[in-house]
């Protein structure tokens, strides 16, 4: 079956681009800081619970957030800590 598609050909561009002169002073403005890289989010283990804590952090790297949250990390602590009830639980 013939193709009655034809694609023309195409002459390449010529570019002719002023390059900027550089100036090879030294500069005197100070070089920013480096920024700290970290991944957001961010996974941790909590080795004393075995849970995994997922940590989202702002731009500064503080951690804003976590999952579970600080309180309830607090409480799985507290939990294993309390004696289990003798009786156990009603059935």
């Amino acid at each position: 079956m013939p193709n009655e598609l034809t694609i023309p050909a195409v002459q390449a561009a010529s570019i002719q681009a002023a390059v900027p002169v550089v100036s090879q002073q030294p500069s005197t403005a100070s070089a920013p800081p480096p920024v700290q890289s970290f991944t957001n989010p961010s996974l941790r283990l909590d080795p004393g619970l075995g849970l995994v804590v997922i940590e989202f952090r702002n731009d500064s790297g503080t951690v804003t957030r976590s999952i579970p949250s600080q309180q309830q990390l607090e409480a799985y602590k507290l939990h294993e800590k309390t004696p289990p009830d003798p009786d156990g639980p009603p059935g």
